[in-house]
C-alpha cells in the first residue's frame, strides 16, 4: 500500500465512524457540491430524466435531479458503512431484516439464485446487504483509477465468496448450476456484442443478454434485490422475476419493467449520469445532444 493509499484509507476509516446523522449531513453537502461542479454529468442526468419522464414538469425534473446528486453525496458514507460496518449494525438499518431473512432461508439450496441489482448510488451497500441474507458472489469491472479499484476490491472481497471479472461468465454460470447465489447488474449499456435492444422507459436500450442465458443454461431462479431508503434506514426487497429462459425479448423486457417500477417510485435513487441510451439501433440518430457525448 502506497503512502497516498494509506492516507486515503485512514481518512475514510475516520469518516466511517462518524455518527450516522452527521455522515448524512456531510453527504448532502457533498452532493450539493457535486451538483454545482459536475456540469456535464448534471446535464446528462437532466436529459435522461426528461426523456424517461416526459410528463413531469421542469420543476419536478429539477427537484429529482438535485435530490439524485444529494443521494450521490450521501452514498460516499453508505459505501464506507458497506466496507466497515458490522453485520449487526447493518441489520439494524434494515427495518424488515428478520422477515426477509426468513424468506431467504426458505429458498432452495440446490437451485442457483441470480440476484439482479441496479446502479443506484449506494450499490455497494446493496451488495453488502445481500450478503447478510445469504452467501453471495458477484461480478465487477476493474476501475480505471488504481487507488479506487484497490479500495473497491478490498471492500467487496470482505463480504462476497468470489468476484468474477466480465470474462469469467462461464465460471459464474457454473456457480449458479451448483446452487450458489450471484449478484449481477444488468441496467447499463455494455455494447452491442452481448446485448439486444429492449424498451426501457419507452426508448430502445441495449440490454445485456446474460440473465436470459443464466436462466436457460442453469435453470436458476432470478430475483431483483434492492434497498429502498426510508429516512435513515432501509427497506430491503427480494422480488422473484418470472422468467422462463425461452423468449429472450420477453425475459429482458420483464427485467427492464421491474427496474422501471423501482425507479419510478424512487427516481432520485438512481445513477442518471450514465449514458444508458448511448448506442442506438442502426439508422437511428443519437439519443444525446453532441455536447453530452464522450469525446475521443
Amino acid at each position: 500500500m502506497s503512502i497516498l493509499e494509506y492516507f486515503i484509507y485512514l481518512l475514510l476509516k475516520i469518516l466511517s465512524i462518524l455518527p450516522q446523522r452527521l455522515q448524512y449531513f456531510l453527504g448532502r453537502l457533498l452532493g450539493i457540491i457535486f451538483f454545482m461542479s459536475f456540469k456535464k454529468r448534471r446535464e446528462i442526468s437532466r436529459w435522461n430524466l426528461k426523456k424517461c419522464f416526459p410528463k413531469k414538469s421542469e420543476t419536478e425534473i429539477n427537484s429529482i435531479l438535485k435530490q439524485s446528486f444529494i443521494r450521490l453525496g450521501e452514498s460516499l458514507f453508505e459505501f464506507l458503512n458497506a466496507f466497515w460496518a458490522s453485520d449487526k449494525k447493518l441489520q439494524k438499518l434494515i427495518v424488515n431484516f428478520e422477515d426477509l431473512k426468513k424468506t431467504s432461508n426458505d429458498l432452495s439450496s440446490s437451485k442457483g439464485k441470480l440476484l439482479l441489482f441496479m446502479h443506484t448510488p449506494n450499490l455497494d451497500l446493496v451488495v453488502r446487504a445481500a450478503s447478510l441474507f445469504m452467501p453471495v458472489s458477484g461480478m465487477a469491472r476493474p476501475q480505471s483509477n488504481k487507488i479506487v479499484d484497490n479500495l473497491f476490491k478490498a471492500s467487496r472481497k470482505k463480504f462476497t465468496e468470489r468476484i468474477f471479472n466480465p470474462k469469467e461468465i462461464l465460471e459464474l454460470l457454473n456457480y449458479l448450476k451448483i446452487g450458489k447465489a450471484c449478484l449481477y447488474a444488468p441496467d447499463q449499456d455494455y455494447g452491442y456484442k452481448n446485448s439486444i435492444f429492449v424498451n426501457f422507459f419507452g426508448h430502445k436500450a441495449l440490454t445485456v443478454k446474460f440473465p436470459y442465458i443464466a436462466k436457460k443454461r442453469s435453470n436458476c431462479d432470478i430475483y431483483l434485490f434492492s434497498l429502498e431508503k426510508k429516512g435513515f434506514k432501509y427497506v430491503a426487497h427480494l422480488d422473484k422475476l418470472l422468467l422462463d429462459g425461452v423468449d429472450i425479448e420477453k425475459d429482458l423486457r420483464q427485467i427492464n419493467y421491474e427496474i422501471e417500477e423501482f425507479i419510478s417510485k424512487n427516481p432520485e435513487n438512481y445513477l442518471w449520469s450514465h449514458r444508458r441510451f448511448k448506442n442506438r439501433p442502426e439508422g437511428e440518430e443519437s439519443f444525446y445532444p453532441q455536447d453530452l457525448l464522450r469525446r475521443g
